[in-house]
């Protein structure tokens, strides 16, 4: 089987993309050496020749014969060769570029050119017409089918719910405190979708105490399972976590239902010792398992089980449908329709098989697509009534291109249930040499997100929370299983505890820490290999010296690896033997323990990513990165600490990074502003730090930001050490001006009395935020109002702003028409708060409106011309700071949308901690409008002047009324019963003496569904004296 997959995903992609890379060389202005070029152009066209020869044979329209297969498996090895050959050409270039030489000499006498690569082709000549009239071209598609509710299994799932909450008999007369429930049915039959929709049932959250989820798979570990479900409940990550005693206490007494998902063990033993701590629990507590094996059930004590088949009937075509057509109406395709209902009886009920050949059909409504999926051979591969696979490999072969499939089979190199991040697996693609090249302008990464995308769309890996959007990803076990046997002999995995050989041809290796030294034996012998993956903590087994060795000497023998990932060990340092790996792209070592990177990793010309991973805040500074790292021309990814990697001398030579967090202005040549012009490709966010640094205007134009066309996120910071020259200031920020795409904007510590031009102008418009902080020079505000997009906008601690006129809101008839949130903080000179003009509307989405330590802001808010759902925070204390979202205002706080307020068309929420901002702040317009009041850390309100009492009494829609933390307030409103709407009374922190509770409690507002409400009155008074008022309070009723 394995041999035959070879021209699947070899011929298309790899040779044609190696025929490509001799061509572009041959096409480069180089200086060969004698003979070198003569070599590429045959080389060329022997591939070529080659490629069209296997594509034909994967076509399928010729018999593959024996000696085919074997001349297939001798061309990958010489294959292999050649790519490495022409790799190492590459590297010399890259190499002498990263050294400054104009005149590159093009050598490959160095290396063994495979003579034999285009001998055999002769024989097979007969194919090239054919061949090369059928090569698939990539076709995107985007659309992402979502999960929905599941079908057909309501019996299924209510069975599950009652077994698992009704009382068993049997198990209390033995005097058992838990039992077992097992989930029966074949892989893929819906087993874990059952399971979660019993675990998240609301009867059975009211009705256990703990609830945990451990999956288990074929390894029955009773270490790694007792610390996922020590992990689970403490909700803790530490590795530590797995004595069975812990696990005990916490289940101590307690009515637990524990989840034991894809059990595969029939070893007995193992779940008696994992079964130890549950005995402990409270009587009534449940394990329900899933399995597809009914000895596991047997073995572990069922008393209950519920066997899953495939679904029937119209559930079944309904779901199929969904997975088939997507969001397109099945019956405007009645002819797609009618071989659909084909289709699906061939999938025996199963929704796994449903989702992945749906996707293949969803990829193209045509009548051809789908009857050429319905006449596949590979149904008549079906052995037995339950077998899905061949429904699973037909998805497979229905990948529009064999650069998918390498990417689909690349999931075999992970064990099964491994979580992996789409950014992270993208970059392992690329290293590969996986991606096709994109349409001109298109990154690596883009079409490497769309490969992702569609093997998503494909349902051929899925979110590893169900229907959630965790970041994470794993693929079926089934899926994972399918992508084993088609790579088998090219991909191989060593784990913990298994005797597993390592094929001689295997081109990626995953291994456990453990079996380090199979790998230090079989090392000599594997002379393709591609990809080294190296999991798992230092066992006590193995001394740490002696594991050590053999990672160094595996890495010095191992020089053709594209891909080396090690986690979970602890490293001091690099292994040397990386630094020869001259076709090394991607590399990924703990960083924790590391002190400084050696100098070596500067050789590592084709280097695309670096990733440290550091588990600790306070273990990434170490020393400053190597001096010649900028020799690294091909890296575009880095991930490590952000300060470190601005410490890069000439920077700037890493035109191809996709990412600098930061970049710090210095002094001296190799760190001055303009190393950032030719770095074009930088996206997401980029903080400039120390701009007091920051040479003349024209050194900081040649930064050329305006190019920076996918930046997102421009942070500019000035230092403590440019509080002079304000002229300075504004001629640097002048010459900053960003690209026009940017979507946010952060200026802090700029000391300018002006706005720059950009700013005065609708040049960001595409700006969504904006942060001007610590800026106390700066005195006029810009006309931001003008912005189309802006929806957060800061203004902190602007020390000379004393007005805020018209002009803050531009000329449109529309000002700030999508801001939400508008803070002004620490604004200790502004006065006045002035309006547009008359004809102009106002803030018509704003929802939140903080104010806080402007103390000589005097006059009514501008609030927005058409009041709707706002929110007013203002305070005069720094406690605020802490109340910057709307959802920790205060602990029980709503969001806008929920169901309390949908039916008001027009809700005003005030959040004060100074309760004189009532009467000062608040138009007297908008006193009806307002529906809660909060006081909060107001400590200088003893109580209600009768001012403040009459200003309370405008409050005609008011329902609620808080005082949160008022340390001295010791009497309320006198006569809160004229409030007729008001419905809840929240006191927390209050310091009332008895009788005045008292007297609070007497109040009769007849209205009230809440009649009051104390947080924490353990702190004023006892609980006794509580009990006492509350039992008078109704007794006056």
């Amino acid at each position: 089987m394995a041999g035959l997959e070879i021209g699947g995903w070899f011929a298309s992609i790899f040779l044609a993309r190696l025929a490509d890379q001799v061509g572009s060389y041959i096409g480069k202005q180089l200086k060969y050496q004698k003979g070198a070029k003569t070599k590429l152009n045959q080389l060329e066209a022997n591939l070529r020749k080659i490629h069209a020869v296997i594509h034909a044979t994967d076509l399928g329209r010729y018999q593959r014969a024996a000696h085919l297969e074997a001349w297939l498996w001798e061309l990958r090895d010489a294959a292999f060769e050649a790519e490495d050959l022409l790799d190492g050409f590459e590297y010399q270039i890259l190499r002498d570029t990263a050294k400054g030489k104009h005149k590159i000499v093009a050598t490959i006498g160095n290396f063994p050119l495979p003579s034999h690569l285009g001998a055999q082709n002769q024989q097979h000549g007969v194919l090239f017409a054919d061949a090369q009239r059928d090569v698939p071209e990539w076709r995107e598609t985007t659309s992402i089918m979502n999960e929905s509710e599941v079908l057909g299994r309501e019996h299924e799932i209510n069975s599950l719910v009652r077994l698992l909450l009704k009382p068993d008999v049997a198990s209390r007369s033995n005097n058992e405190r838990f039992s077992v429930v097992s989930i029966l049915g074949i892989g893929g039959v819906g087993k874990t979708t059952v399971a979660q929709c019993v675990y998240n049932d609301s009867q059975i959250d009211d009705h256990f105490d703990v609830k945990l989820w451990v999956h288990v798979s074929e390894k029955f570990d009773v270490r790694r399972l007792t610390r996922e479900m020590l992990e689970s409940v403490c909700r803790d990550s530490r590795h530590h976590l797995t004595n069975l005693d812990t696990l005990q206490g916490i289940l101590k007494d307690k009515q637990f239902l524990i989840v034991l998902d894809d059990v595969w063990n029939e070893v007995r033993s193992r779940w008696e010792t994992l079964r130890k701590p549950f005995q402990f629990g409270k009587q009534g507590s449940r394990v329900l398992v899933t399995s597809r094996i009914p000895m596991v059930a047997n073995n572990m004590g069922t008393r209950a089980t519920v066997i899953l088949k495939g679904l029937n009937g119209a559930d079944y075509r309904k779901f199929f449908e969904r997975c088939a057509f997507g969001d397109v109406n099945p019956d405007d395709h009645p002819k797609l329709k009618l071989i659909g209902e084909r289709i699906a009886n061939k999938l025996v009920g199963s929704p796994l098989a449903a989702k992945t050949v749906g996707g293949a059909l969803k990829s193209k409504l045509e009548e051809d697509h789908w009857r050429s999926i319905m006449e596949s051979k590979l149904w008549q591969m079906q052995q037995k009534e339950d077998d899905i696979f061949p429904a699973l490999r037909l998805s497979y072969e229905h990948l529009p291109t064999s650069a998918l499939k390498q990417c689909f089979l690349y999931f075999a190199l992970f064990p099964k249930n491994y979580c992996f991040e789409k950014d992270r697996l993208v970059r392992m693609w690329m290293a590969q040499g996986f991606l096709q090249p994109g349409e001109p302008g298109r990154r690596p990464e883009d079409v490497g997100e769309d490969y992702f995308d569609e093997l998503l769309h494909r349902s051929l890996f899925q979110d590893s929370m169900n229907g959630g959007q965790s970041g994470k990803y794993v693929v079926h076990d089934l899926l994972h299983h399918l992508a084993e046997s088609l790579s088998a002999h090219e991909y191989c995995r060593v784990e913990d505890d298994e005797s597993e050989e390592i094929p001689e041809r295997v081109c990626h290796v995953y291994v456990s820490s453990s079996n380090l030294a199979k790998l230090y034996e079989t090392a000599p012998k594997l002379k393709n290999l591609r990809s080294l993956v190296v999991n798992g903590s230092l066992l006590d087994t193995v001394a740490k010296s002696k594991l050590m060795e053999f990672l160094k000497v595996t890495l010095k023998r191992l020089k053709r690896l594209r891909v080396i990932v090690i986690d979970g060990l602890v490293l001091d340092v690099l292994p040397e033997g990386i630094g020869h790996m001259r076709h090394l792209r991607y590399l990924e070592v703990p960083g924790d323990q590391l002190i400084d990177l050696p100098k070596w990793i500067c050789r590592l010309y084709q280097l695309q990513g670096l990733s440290l991973q550091f588990r600790s805040p306070l273990l990434h500074l170490g020393r400053p990165l190597p001096r010649g790292i900028h020799r690294l021309v091909n890296i575009r990814y880095l991930n490590i600490n952000p300060e470190k990697v601005s410490t890069i001398f000439k920077i700037g030579k890493l035109r191809s990074l996709q990412e600098l967090r930061e970049f710090h202005v210095r002094k001296g040549n190799g760190y001055e502003l303009g190393q950032l012009r030719d770095m074009r490709q930088l996206r997401g966010q980029l903080s400039i730090m120390n701009l007091d640094m920051a040479g003349s205007a024209s050194e900081c134009r040649a930064a050329e930001l305006d190019n920076k066309e996918h930046l997102s996120a421009l942070h500019l910071y000035w230092g403590q050490l440019g509080r002079k020259g304000i002229d300075k200031h504004e001629e640097v920020l002048e010459a900053l001006r960003p690209h026009r795409n940017l979507s946010e904007l952060r200026i802090i510590g700029y000391m300018g009395t002006k706005s720059p031009s950009w700013l005065e102008t609708s040049w960001l418009s595409n700006l969504e935020h904006i942060e001007l902080e610590d800026c106390q020079g700066w005195e006029v505000l810009p006309p931001l109002g003008q912005l189309p997009f802006l929806k957060i906008l800061h203004l902190k601690s602007l020390k000379l702003v004393k007005n805020i006129f018209s002009e803050f809101y531009g000329g449109h008839s529309i000002a700030f028409p999508l801001l939400e949130e508008l803070l002004f903080s620490d604004m200790g000179e502004w006065r006045q708060w002035s309006g547009a003009k008359a004809s102009s509307q106002l803030f018509p989405r704003l929802r939140r409106l903080q104010i806080d330590r402007c103390h000589k802001l005097r006059g009514s808010l501008v609030l927005p011309t058409v009041l709707e759902r706002l929110h007013i925070v203002l305070s005069d204390d720094v406690t605020w700071e802490s109340y910057e979202k709307p959802h920790v205002v205060l602990s029980d706080d709503v969001i806008w949308e929920s169901s309390e307020t949908n039916d008001i068309s027009s809700i005003l929420k005030l959040s004060i901690d100074n309760i004189s901002l009532l009467t000062d702040c608040l138009p007297a317009e908008c006193l009806p409008s307002l529906y809660r009041l909060d006081v909060v850390y107001c400590s200088s309100l003893e109580s209600f002047t009768d001012e403040q009492e009459k200003w309370l009494q405008r409050l005609s829609s008011l329902e609620e009324l808080r005082f949160s933390d008022c340390d001295n307030l010791t009497r309320l409103p006198t006569d809160l019963n004229s409030l007729a709407l008001l419905k809840t009374l929240h006191i927390e922190g209050l310091n009332f003496e008895g009788y005045h509770l008292l007297h609070l409690m007497r109040l009769s507002i007849p209205n009230m569904i809440n009649p009051y409400h104390f947080d924490h009155p353990k702190r004023f008074l006892q609980e006794s004296r509580v009990q006492e008022a509350h039992d008078k309070y109704h007794q006056n009723l």
